[in-house]
């Protein structure tokens, strides 16, 4: 069959019917320049021809067929940016499910699927393979993946922190002349370098027992120093005067604060409605905040957030979040029988996934991880990237990075401060083992409430007419 050329056959369309979709794309769309898009629209309706009216939705045969011929004739830029104009056309033409349709399609000829990246374990191996030879039998029975008894086996993240840790002490010991065997001088020099490097106190006391744990499972069973143990001892309860540098009292906003941040992102993304993927990325990182606020859990269980499997909603206002013992930071023989499990009374949340799972969320892919890549077609955002989103939102709309864990301590403030009992409360909202763990919020939550209720006391002073005498 002969192509098709998409500009210069007649518009089956008639005058009216265009002009009825100008005066619907300016009242939906005030901001917009309907022109671009109608000439699109019209292009669109001759290529298909008279006997596929422009009233009747496109198929996914023919949104890729046309896709295709305007990339063979304009280049595959151009077609995309044409058809994207049709796309912000087809809510008011055909409806939302079919802008969902163009959208993938756009998307996934523009970026294609990657090839399938290394497995955890696999990147793990071969983490585990830079290690001197000798060594590398002792951590990967460790692996959760190997058999034998679970109570011995480490989580893969720990697992990796433990190898960095001994790779970088390896690089060191051969750098400085040191012997590798763990010493109390020898750390003790190595933790003065760490400092000098700008490694926090608490950090570099974490470094330490990760390189004793490793070289006891890996090098040398059964090794013991109680100098080594000492040093490690000490630094810790030096790290906890001085608290972590990354943790400062300015990132405690307030709970309620970020939740607000989150809705007021979703607000301004349903104002532009579900036209393009920025709008619906806008969306996403909106809920992103208000579920960190709502479900104050760590990135890695916000990664695994998924719309109808871990993330349900029931009968309005309730949402049921159900998390595995994977997404959950535990020792890796308790993870099997554990999980998470909360039933949420929320009704601006229970919206807001409502329409993002309607709406938004389809313009990424057919899937429903609720935190979908933008760069990457069927992906989720991994626990990392979570993370930095949070803080890049946060410090552009408040003025100051706050973390994923962050977010927990607001929380764990918010609930010290606001509730009856809370400091009671907050270790059941944030799962921490130890109530000792929320202690440090609810203390510093006494500061915070002392100074913010002395503040509100010397502005009700000021608003008497007689002289505040200070």
């Amino acid at each position: 069959m002969m192509k098709r050329d998409i500009e210069s056959r007649p518009f089956p369309a008639s005058a009216c019917y265009f002009h009825a979709v100008r005066a619907a794309l300016t009242a939906e769309r005030p901001d917009l320049d309907p022109d671009p898009v109608l000439h699109e629209l019209r292009a669109f309706s001759a290529w298909r021809g008279a006997d596929r009216p422009l009233a009747l939705p496109p198929t996914r045969h023919e949104v890729e067929g046309y896709l295709t011929e305007c990339s063979t004739l304009h280049g595959g830029q151009l077609a995309a940016f044409k058809l994207h104009r049709v796309q912000t056309a087809a809510p008011t033409l055909w409806g939302m499910p079919y802008a969902s349709m163009i959208a993938i399609i756009r998307r996934q000829r523009q970026r294609a699927f990657k090839a399938k990246r290394r497995s955890k374990t696999e990147s793990l191996l071969a983490l585990i393979g830079r290690l001197p030879d000798e060594w590398q039998a002792g951590l990967v029975v460790r692996m959760g993946s190997e058999p034998g008894n679970r109570k011995l086996k480490w989580s893969a993240d720990h697992l990796n922190s433990v190898t960095h840790a001994l790779l970088r002490w390896l690089a060191w010991c051969e750098g400085s002349g040191q012997d590798i065997r763990p010493a109390g001088m020898t750390f003790h020099a190595y933790a003065c370098d760490l400092s000098e490097e700008g490694v926090s106190t608490r950090s570099a006391s974490d470094y330490l027992g990760r390189i004793l744990s490793g070289y006891c499972t890996a090098c040398d069973p059964g090794f013991a120093s109680v100098a080594c143990e000492h040093v490690i001892s000490r630094l810790n309860a030096r790290g906890k005067v001085e608290g972590r540098p990354t943790k400062t009292g300015e990132q405690l906003v307030g709970a309620s604060t970020i939740f607000d941040l989150g809705m007021e992102i979703i607000e301004n993304a349903r104002a532009l409605g579900p036209r393009d993927l920025f709008a619906a990325r806008d969306y996403r990182n909106g809920l992103l905040l208000a579920m960190a606020a709502a479900v104050p859990q760590r990135a890695r269980a916000l990664s695994h957030f998924d719309i109808g499997r871990t993330v349900m909603l029931l009968e309005r206002p309730c949402l049921h979040i159900r998390l595995p013992g994977s997404a959950l930071k535990l020792r890796e023989h308790q993870k099997e029988h554990a999980g998470y499990d909360r039933v949420l009374e929320n009704p601006i949340l229970w919206d807001a996934v409502d329409e993002y799972n309607r709406m938004f969320r389809p313009l990424f892919d057919d899937g429903s991880a609720m935190f979908p890549s933008i760069l990457e077609v069927g992906a989720r955002v991994s626990a990392a990237r979570l993370g930095c989103l949070v803080g890049n939102l946060t410090h552009a709309h408040l003025g100051v990075r706050v973390s994923v864990h962050r977010v927990r301590d607001n929380v764990a403030t918010e609930a010290s401060e606001e509730l009856v009992g809370g400091g009671y409360i907050a270790p059941v909202l944030l799962d921490h083992r130890n109530p000792a763990t929320t202690m440090a919020s609810y203390d510093h939550a006494q500061g915070v409430r002392a100074a913010r209720d002395h503040v509100e006391f010397v502005a009700s002073r000021r608003s008497y007419s007689s002289t505040l005498r200070l």
